[in-house]
C-alpha cells in the first residue's frame, strides 16, 4: 500500500508540469521500441497489478565496468525555446557510486554541449546504490547564438556496474522566466534555494559581526539585544518552517535551507544572549563603580 502511495505521488508529479510549460513530445517506450527507436536496453512491461510505470526501459552493466550507454536518440526534436528538459522517472540497482544520466544537446553549429545528473540532491541526484522510482530532469539553457538543437541523446553512464529503469519521458520547453528545475509544489526552486541561502547567510553573518562587536564594546546594550533576540526570533521562526515543509513532503532544496538558518541563527545567537547580558552587566557594574570612587573623590 505504502509503495502504491509513493508511486501514486511520483506519477502526479510526473503528469502534472509547472504553470505555463509546453510538453513538445512523449517518450513511451513500448512505442519506440515499435518503430525501432531504442539503441539499448530491454523494453519491459510493468508486472500486473503493479504500481510501476506503463512500461519501462532497462539498462544494466553487468560487467561492473565503466561505460555509457546510449538509450535514445531525437531527430529534430521539435524545441523552439532556449529552454528545454528532459523530464521522467528513474529506477535504479546496485548503482556504482557516479553513475548519472546524460543528454547530449547538438546544435546547427555543429557544437555539442551536455547535461549529467550529478547533484548531490533533487531531480538531477546521482543515481548512486538503489532508490525506487523517483523523478528526474534533465534541462539544458541554450542561447541566442546557439539557437534550438537540432538532435538529443539520452544516455546512461556506468561508473562500474549496476541497472537502471527508465520511465516514461517527456521533452518540454519553457518561456524564458520558467525554471526547468521547479519540483511541481514546490515552495521554490533549486536555484531560488541557492539563492537564499547566499542572501541567508551573508545576512547572519553581517548581524552577527555587529552584534559581536557592539556587545564586546558594551555599546547600545538596548540595540544590541532587540537585535539578539529578533535574530533568535526568526530562526525559530525557519525552525518551524522546515518542519512544516518536511511534513508536507516539500524537496531537500526546500526544507533543509529552513532548517539550517534555523539552527544556526536560534542555536548561535540564543547562546550567545547570556554572554551578552553578563557584558553589559558588568559594564554597568565597572561604570557604577567608577561613580561611586569618582563621588568619594569629589566628597574628601
Amino acid at each position: 500500500m505504502r509503495r502504491f502511495a509513493v508511486i501514486s505521488a511520483l506519477a502526479l508529479a510526473w503528469c502534472c508540469p509547472a504553470f505555463g510549460d509546453r510538453v513538445v513530445r512523449e517518450v513511451f517506450w513500448e512505442e519506440i521500441k515499435a518503430s525501432g527507436g531504442v539503441t539499448a536496453g530491454e523494453v519491459v512491461a510493468a508486472p500486473s497489478g503493479s504500481s510501476d510505470p506503463a512500461a519501462s526501459v532497462r539498462i544494466e552493466d553487468p560487467g561492473g565496468r565503466p561505460k555509457t550507454v546510449q538509450v535514445l536518440a531525437l531527430d529534430r526534436p521539435g524545441i523552439q525555446t532556449l529552454r528545454y528538459a528532459v523530464l521522467g522517472l528513474v529506477r535504479y540497482a546496485d548503482a556504482a557510486p557516479g553513475t548519472h544520466l546524460e543528454m547530449w544537446n547538438y546544435f546547427p553549429d555543429h557544437r555539442a554541449m551536455f547535461t549529467r545528473t550529478l547533484a548531490d540532491s533533487g531531480p538531477m541526484r546521482r543515481l548512486d546504490g538503489s532508490s525506487d522510482w523517483r523523478p528526474f530532469v534533465l534541462p539544458f539553457f541554450s542561447d541566442e547564438k546557439a539557437g534550438v538543437p537540432s538532435r538529443l541523446e539520452l544516455n546512461v553512464v556506468f561508473t562500474g556496474g549496476g541497472t537502471v529503469w527508465l520511465g516514461p519521458l517527456r521533452l518540454v520547453q519553457y518561456d524564458a522566466n520558467e525554471d526547468p528545475l521547479a519540483v511541481p509544489g514546490a515552495w521554490w526552486s533549486d536555484r531560488t534555494a541557492g539563492l537564499f541561502g547566499g542572501i541567508a547567510g551573508g545576512v547572519l553573518g553581517c548581524l552577527g559581526g555587529l552584534i559581536g562587536t557592539l556587545g564586546g564594546l558594551g555599546k547600545a546594550r538596548r540595540f544590541v539585544m532587540l537585535l539578539a533576540w529578533s535574530v533568535v526570533i526568526a530562526g525559530i521562526v525557519s525552525l518551524v518552517a522546515g518542519i512544516v515543509a518536511i511534513c508536507l513532503a516539500q524537496p531537500y532544496a526546500v526544507y533543509y535551507p529552513l532548517l539550517l538558518a534555523g539552527l544556526i541563527s536560534s542555536l548561535v545567537v540564543g547562546l550567545l544572549i547570556p554572554t551578552l547580558k553578563r557584558r553589559y552587566e558588568q559594564r554597568e557594574l565597572r561604570r557604577m563603580e567608577a561613580l561611586d570612587l569618582d563621588g568619594a573623590g569629589s566628597s574628601r
